[in-house]
């Protein structure tokens, strides 16, 4: 096939290789993962090099697992792969050796040796290009143009000028401190983020998965929308554990969609809700994703804080969720999973015979109460889920199964890792260029400073760079620009980060690049812009629940008793507003104008003013009535 030029401006594929080159990756992604277990933890490797190591094997991995172009043959390395595959393993071998060296030398002040020069200049291009195969173009671009500003804005006028840097200086930063490649994204990635996603994949190995699938169908399989249910439920669930969006799309979906589309919901809906489901379960404790553990750095909040204040608000969502689909199956009148003639497992008798799947969730709360290292707990969550597989028919995890598991979580990384590492370009080229400070002074010229534009400016800034990339990545930039500008508008700390992770985490189901309802949508075989538009529908909730815990910051637990519980309730009637309003239905079919009423009553809730709840309470109440008069309860006949 010949080379056309926009080849270049497209993500590479994955590789399908087997014989010696699938043994290869195979023991490099053991080594990989055993080198973050023994480093991770306790801290037996030093960060920098530590660091150092996990990018290395990342680009090796990436050449050797990605194409370069979306074109090429997966089914062979080239030569030049191999090349730039060895040259990875090498720059991780130069920093273990030298990074004592490279840690307590004085940057900007000690040249760079001629070898130092090759090693960071040959850094910086391969993250650029694994981002370019992996993560896909946007990301590549954003890069790209922060990385030009450095050199070209000393030649702007104006408020976008700066003193500009020396190529020496950039590359210096960029691979030689904690301010570029080898920060704190990456610094998260290769401690907490890895030990998560090993918990994720044995928990799903041992049989927790299916467990999670199974509650869910006890559930939820017996009421109006049933099938839909469970996919939100088993989502949530399992989306709790496996951080990603897209991954739990591809396991979760696959057993819900089918099943959703044998009992009437067409493809669209089908893959729609799905991708809604799977990407609020990045802001669903405990684990909420990987997301949350780059806010303990950032933000300097403790875990479980975030934790605890992030509850209410993925309960509401997942609430606005689940009142669509029970909607939408009173309206088109769904069918229910089972006939009611067939007798119903219930969750009390799945809870008794999966308890042992309990314990690792136990485990890893208690351990995060208890105030231990997310790395740990992480660490001491799958050692506690290897053990009861043992206690498991059929799920017990020997050699071959872990095999399986330590060569899945390495190329799961893979994006997650290389994104994470190009989101570190972008935080230094900021950084150098003072460019955060005077995005600050944008935002309030730009908006007037009025919060709600500055926060609407923000939440659009979010999704932007969400477009195509991993949370963790379009959390770190967003929040590295804008966080400085939600503070000087006197909004908490807390409040600010979860904002961003919010608008973070449903970029992957926002137009035009959502790549969770792309995955999605090829599951179930859909309409990807479709997919997605009926996804961001689906998911309304998650797009104003955010302003109305900045406006209203007892939903995030910053209040009284009182307070918390009022704004619980409003927020709530809030989803209940707009799911009405959304669907077309409440008690009966909504008429246009009853619509229209719901989405003013929920508009009205947001700002923390007495005259709004009234507002919102009494349009809803009101048109509650009248549609209990318009359509009576039709009495159940005898039996």
């Amino acid at each position: 096939m010949a080379f056309h030029p926009f080849e270049l401006f497209k993500e590479g594929r994955r590789r399908k290789l087997s014989g010696i080159w699938d043994k290869i990756i195979g023991a490099l992604a053991v080594l990989f993962i055993g080198i973050e277990i023994y480093g991770a933890p306790f801290g037996f490797i030093d960060s920098f090099i530590l660091r150092g190591i996990f990018v290395s094997f990342c680009l090796c991995l990436t050449f050797l697992t990605y194409t370069g172009l979306h074109s090429t043959e997966s089914d062979r390395i080239p030569w030049y792969d191999i090349v730039l595959a060895v040259i990875s393993l090498l720059l991780g071998i130069h920093l273990a050796i030298h990074g004592p060296e490279i840690i307590t030398r004085w940057t900007g002040v000690d040249p760079l040796l001629p070898i130092d020069w090759v090693v960071t200049a040959t850094m910086v291009l391969l993250v650029l290009e694994v981002t370019r195969r992996t993560v896909g173009p946007c990301l590549f671009f954003v890069i790209l143009v922060f990385v030009s500003y450095n050199f070209i804005g000393k030649y702007l006028p104006g408020y976008f000028g700066h003193r500009g840097t020396t190529l020496e200086v950039f590359l210096d930063r960029m691979a030689y401190t904690y301010d570029g490649i080898l920060g704190t994204p990456v610094s998260v990635a290769c401690t907490y983020v890895v030990m998560f996603v090993i918990f994720g994949q044995v928990f799903n190995a041992a049989g927790g998965g299916a467990f999670f699938f199974r509650l869910a169908t006890a559930i939820a399989g017996r009421m109006r929308g049933g099938p839909a249910k469970i996919c939100v439920m088993a989502s949530a669930l399992y989306g709790m554990i496996s951080g990603s969006p897209v991954s739990d799309v591809v396991t979760t979906g696959s057993i819900t969609i089918p099943l959703m589309k044998r009992l009437g919901y067409g493809a669209t809906f089908s893959g729609a809700l799905t991708a809604a489901s799977c990407s609020g379960a990045s802001i669903m404790p405990p684990i909420m994703g990987t997301a949350v553990f780059l806010m303990v750095d950032i933000a300097g909040i403790p875990y479980l804080t975030i934790a605890i204040a992030a509850l209410i608000p993925s309960i509401v969502y997942y609430i606005g969720i689940l009142l669509q689909v029970d909607f939408r199956a009173a309206r088109l009148d769904m069918k229910v999973l089972a006939d009611e003639n067939e007798e119903r497992e219930s969750a009390w008798k799945v809870l008794r015979e999966c308890w042992l799947y309990m314990l690792p969730m136990i485990t890893l709360v208690t351990l995060i109460i208890m105030h231990l290292n997310p790395t740990v707990v992480g660490l001491v969550a799958t050692a506690v889920t290897i053990v009861i597989s043992w206690l498991v028919p059929g799920h017990r995890l020997g050699f071959k199964e872990l095999y399986t598991v330590m060569r899945r979580t390495a190329l799961g990384l893979l994006t997650v890792g290389n994104a994470c590492a190009a989101a570190g370009l972008v935080i230094g080229a900021i950084m150098l260029t003072g460019l955060g400070g005077k995005f600050t002074s944008l935002v309030f010229a730009v908006t007037g400073g009025y919060s709600f534009l500055c926060l609407a400016m923000v939440a659009l800034v979010c999704i932007i760079l969400g477009m195509g990339m991993p949370v963790p990545a379009a959390y770190v930039l967003t929040a590295t620009l804008a966080v400085p500008a939600l503070l000087e508008l006197k909004f908490s700390l807390m409040g600010a980060h979860l904002f961003i992770v919010y608008f973070s985490a449903i970029s992957a189901i926002t137009p035009p690049v959502a790549v969770a309802a792309y995955a999605a949508a090829g599951i179930a075989e859909g309409n990807p812009n479709s997919t997605g538009v009926e996804a961001v529908k689906l998911a309304i909730a998650a797009y104003f629940v955010p302003f109305i815990f900045m406006y209203r910051p007892a939903l995030i637990l910053e209040g009284s008793p009182f307070d918390i519980a009022w704004a619980t309730a409003m927020a709530c009637a809030a989803v209940i507003c707009m799911a009405s309003c959304f669907e077309g239905y409440l008690r009966g079919l909504l008429s246009s104008w009853e619509r229209v009423a719901l989405a003013f009553a929920a508009m009205g809730f947001i700002y923390p003013a007495w005259w709004g709840d009234i507002f919102g309470v009494s349009i809803l109440a009101a048109i509650y009535i009248y549609q209990r008069v318009k359509f009576p309860p039709v009495p159940k006949p005898a039996v």
